[in-house]
């Protein structure tokens, strides 16, 4: 079986989901993790899960040291570097067939289901998302000419340098991989392996009781199918509690868009959320969003219209 460690940096404060994160994690023994943290390291975690104790002065000496560039670092800033991971980390991922990185907002499934020993065999570099490199779930063959990829590309020292995110991680290294004539790497980003909706990976309504993690596995409740991992972009500034207790050792528990729990809502609650969304769920405040912002190129461009006659 080949080995894989995903490393995931993580500084601040521990989301309130971190104890089912635990769990699903524990769930996936043949799969290792590296974190980097400033967080009170949990007196107990799975055997899967290294935490590293390290602020983030010192993480970012490191990193300066190994891209060649001073980089602002924080905690958003990240997204840039995950490209560099194997760089960065060489030495913790030593003897492992696979590096990768991921995210923190995800309740993980059966990974191994979907990345069998064939998949791993075939493939240099495997994405979760279709035709693009996933931030939150993407694993590289662990070879010299994969941890310097990132070089590769022109550009990379001012784009580590600047202090907004340029997305290094999805869109440029994506886009670098799409332009490459030659079969270099063997890439597999042919599906979505998480939960989607209307076409778009992690983004999905204010849904209650709609997934299941159940022995390992992540299943939608409602079309009864199974994905890899549960990633909750959206749901991170809506969720407030999780009943989930790493010691309990749980066997299953729902993830809804307002907390983790263990038991599922009733019915005429979850009826009325469900009408609610009708008229003021995540689809709809999208389309608000989207036409409050058509509206306000609209209205910049015929100001510069206005400027240009007037001038």
């Amino acid at each position: 079986m080949k080995s894989i460690i995903f490393i995931l940096p993580y500084f601040g404060k521990w989301p309130v989901w971190f104890d089912a994160f635990l769990i699903s994690v524990k769930h996936n023994p043949t799969i290792n993790w590296l974190c980097p943290t400033d967080c009170e390291i949990p007196k107990n975690h799975p055997e899967n899960i290294k935490f590293i104790a390290q602020d983030l002065a010192t993480l970012n000496t490191i990193v300066n040291t190994v891209v060649s560039v001073d980089v602002p670092l924080t905690p958003r800033k990240f997204c840039d570097l995950k490209p560099a991971y194997g760089d960065i980390f060489e030495e913790e991922i030593k003897g492992f067939d696979f590096w990768g990185f991921c995210d923190m907002d995800i309740i993980w499934g059966d990974i191994r289901k979907f990345m069998t020993n064939d998949i791993l065999s075939d493939f240099d570099i495997i994405s979760s998302r279709k035709n693009a490199i996933s931030g939150h779930f993407t694993l590289f063959k662990n070879t010299f000419e994969i941890r310097e990829l990132y070089k590769e590309i022109s550009g990379y020292k001012a784009m580590f340098q600047q202090e907004k995110l340029v997305v290094f991680d999805e869109k440029v290294l994506s886009n670098y991989l799409k332009s490459l004539k030659s079969d270099k790497f063997t890439i597999l980003w042919s599906k979505n392996l998480l939960n989607q909706e209307n076409g778009v990976d992690s983004h999905q309504e204010y849904h209650l009781d709609k997934w299941q993690w159940k022995n390992g596995k992540m299943i939608d409740v409602i079309s009864n199918t199974e994905v890899m991992y549960l990633h909750f972009i959206n749901w991170k500034r809506t969720m407030k509690y999780c009943d989930i207790n790493y010691l309990d050792y749980p066997s299953q528990f729902y993830i809804s868009y307002n907390g983790i729990h263990y038991q599922t809502h009733k019915r005429i609650k979850v009826f009325l959320n469900n009408f609610k969304n009708i008229f003021d769920g995540y689809w709809i405040r999208e389309k608000r969003r989207y036409r409050k912002l058509k509206f306000k190129s609209l209205i910049k461009r015929i100001k510069n219209k206005i400027n240009k006659i007037t001038s």
